[in-house]
C-alpha cells in the first residue's frame, strides 16, 4: 500500500503549546474529471489540488468537555497557530457532556490494511480516466447502442493523515471514483415521449465491471420508461435490489445503532427485536473497496467488525471518542467526518461524529433475483428511486419510483414509473417496517457504496400511485 506523507504531523509541529487534548486531521487531494456529451469529450479537468487540515481541541470546562474546531488551508507557522487559537477559543462556548475523553495513542494496534487504492489510477490518473472513457463508449458501440447523452467521470486521489497530543501519527492513501451517466431512448412510430435513465455510482476503483451488460440494461430501462405507467396504490410486497437499498439503509442504521442516538434517547436498546428472526447485520470498517474502509477511523482508532443485529435483535452500538466518554464506554472506531458537501472531499473541514462504516446484510436462501421474484409471486420491483429521502432520526423513507416493474405470477411484467414507495426501515414497537417485513432474502450479496446486501423482498410497504 502507498503510504501518505504525514502532513498532519507537519502541522502538529507548528501548533505551539496547548493546555488541552488536540488532534490534527489533514488531507491532500488531487481531482481529475472527464465530461462527455454524446461521443464527444466536452471537458477535461485536472489535477485540481487541495491541501487542508482541521484542528480539534478538547479541554475540561466546568465538568464537561469543551470542543473547539477550526479548518484551514494555511500551512504557514502563523496560519497554523491562528487555527489552533481559534479552535481553543471556541471550547469555552461549545460543551459536550463528556468528562475524560481518550484520544487514541501511539500504539493503536492497527491490524487491517484494506484495499482502498486503485494502483492504476494512482500511478496514471489521466491515462486511466481516458481509458475508462473509451471503454464506456466502446461498450455502447459493441451493443449497437447510442452513446450516453451525458457522462461525467471524476476521480479523487487522497492522502489522509492524523496526528494528536497522545503521540498518534497515522497516514494512508485512497482513491474515490464517481460516475454520473445518462442514457436516453427516443424515436419510433408510437410517438411516446423520450425516456431517460440516470446512473449515479461511486466506488474506489476506476474499472466498471460488466460494462457492456450494464450498458444494455441502462438502455432497456430508458426504453421502458417511455411506456411505463404509475403503479397501483395500496400496500404491496416491494422488491429492492442492492443499489436501491444502498440509498436507504446505511444512513438510517448508522444513526439508529449509534451512540449519538443513545445520547438523545433515540437508540435501539440492546436485545430489542427489530427484524426478521434470521437477520444478521454487521458493520465492517476493514472491507476491501468499501467507501468507509481504512486502517483507522477519522480519529485514528483502528477499524474492526461490529455486530449490529443477530437473530433480528439489536446488539452493539457504534461510537466515537466523545460519545464513548459521555456514555461510559470505549470508542468502537466509528468516527466519521461526513457532511452535506459530500463524504469524500474536504473531510478536513468537518468534525467527527459516530456512524456506521459498511453495513453488511448476510445473504439468505431465496436464490438469485429470478428465483426471489418467483417466490414473491405478486408485487413491485423498484429498480431506481429518484431519491429515497431516508430520515436517520425517524427511520422513515419515501421516494418516487424512477423506474420499476410489476411482478405478476412470479415474473417481471410491465414497467412502472411515478408514484411513491415509503415506510420505515425499522421500528421498536412491532409496527410494520422493512426489517421486520422481510419475506425473502436473496442468496447473492454485493457491495454498493456503504452497503453489502442481497436483494430483499419486503411486505406491506405503502405504494402511492394510480387512484
Amino acid at each position: 500500500m502507498i503510504r501518505a506523507p504525514l502532513l498532519a504531523s507537519a502541522v502538529a509541529e507548528k501548533l505551539g503549546r496547548l493546555e488541552a487534548l488536540w488532534e490534527v486531521y489533514a488531507e491532500r487531494a488531487r481531482r481529475f474529471e472527464v465530461q462527455l456529451r454524446g461521443a464527444e469529450v466536452e471537458t477535461v479537468r485536472g489535477p485540481l489540488t487541495l491541501e487542508g487540515y482541521g484542528v480539534r481541541v478538547l479541554r475540561e470546562v466546568e465538568g464537561q468537555t469543551g470542543v473547539g474546531f477550526q479548518a484551514s488551508t494555511d500551512f504557514g507557522d502563523g496560519g497554523v497557530r491562528a487555527a489552533a487559537e481559534a479552535a481553543h477559543a471556541v471550547t469555552k462556548f461549545n460543551r459536550f457532556p463528556a468528562r475524560q475523553p481518550e484520544l487514541p495513542g501511539r500504539d493503536t494496534g492497527v491490524t487491517s490494511n484494506p484495499a482502498i487504492l486503485d494502483p492504476d489510477l494512482w500511478s496514471d490518473p489521466a491515462g486511466t480516466m481516458e481509458r475508462e472513457t473509451s471503454a464506456l463508449l466502446a461498450a455502447a458501440d459493441a451493443q449497437r447502442l447510442s452513446p450516453p447523452t451525458f457522462a461525467k467521470l471524476r476521480a479523487t486521489l487522497i492522502e489522509t493523515s492524523i496526528a494528536n497530543s497522545q503521540g498518534l501519527a497515522a497516514a494512508y492513501a485512497h482513491t474515490v471514483v464517481e460516475r454520473e451517466i445518462a442514457v436516453k431512448s427516443e424515436g419510433g412510430p408510437e410517438g411516446a415521449p423520450p425516456g431517460e435513465f440516470w446512473v449515479d455510482h461511486i466506488g474506489r476503483q476506476a474499472r466498471f465491471d460488466r460494462l457492456e451488460e450494464r450498458m444494455r440494461d441502462w438502455h432497456r430501462f430508458a426504453e421502458d420508461a417511455r411506456r411505463a405507467q404509475a403503479p397501483p396504490s395500496g400496500e404491496s410486497t416491494v422488491v429492492m435490489p442492492l443499489e436501491v437499498l444502498a440509498g436507504i439503509v446505511p444512513s438510517v442504521l448508522g444513526f439508529q445503532f449509534s451512540a449519538a442516538a443513545a445520547l438523545r434517547g433515540l437508540q435501539v436498546p440492546a436485545g430489542t427485536v427489530v427484524g426478521l428472526d434470521s437477520l444478521e447485520v454487521t458493520d465492517n470498517g476493514s472491507l476491501d473497496w468499501a467507501l468507509n474502509s481504512s486502517p483507522v477511523d477519522d480519529e485514528g482508532t483502528p477499524q474492526r467488525v461490529r455486530r449490529l443485529m443477530s437473530g433480528g435483535r439489536a446488539l452493539e452500538a457504534v461510537n466515537d471518542v466523545l460519545h464513548a466518554s459521555a456514555l461510559g464506554g470505549a470508542t468502537t472506531g466509528n468516527a466519521r467526518r461526513t457532511g452535506f458537501t459530500g463524504d469524500y472531499w474536504q473531510k478536513f473541514t468537518r468534525l467527527p461524529r459516530p456512524g456506521a462504516s459498511t453495513v453488511i446484510f448476510a445473504a439468505g436462501t431465496a436464490g438469485d433475483d429470478d428465483e426471489l421474484v418467483e417466490q414473491v409471486g405478486d408485487g413491485i420491483w423498484v429498480q431506481q428511486f429518484g431519491w429515497a429521502n431516508p430520515d436517520p432520526v425517524s427511520g422513515r423513507f419515501g421516494g418516487e419510483v424512477r423506474i420499476g416493474y410489476r411482478i405478476h405470477g412470479g415474473k417481471i411484467a410491465e414497467p412502472v414509473r411515478g408514484g411513491t414507495v415509503g415506510g420505515a426501515v425499522l421500528t421498536r414497537d412491532g409496527r410494520p417496517s422493512m426489517l421486520n417485513g422481510i419475506v425473502a432474502v436473496g442468496s447473492e450479496a454485493g457491495l454498493s457504496g456503504n452497503l453489502v446486501s442481497p436483494t430483499l423482498a419486503v411486505k406491506n410497504l405503502v405504494v402511492s400511485g394510480e387512484g
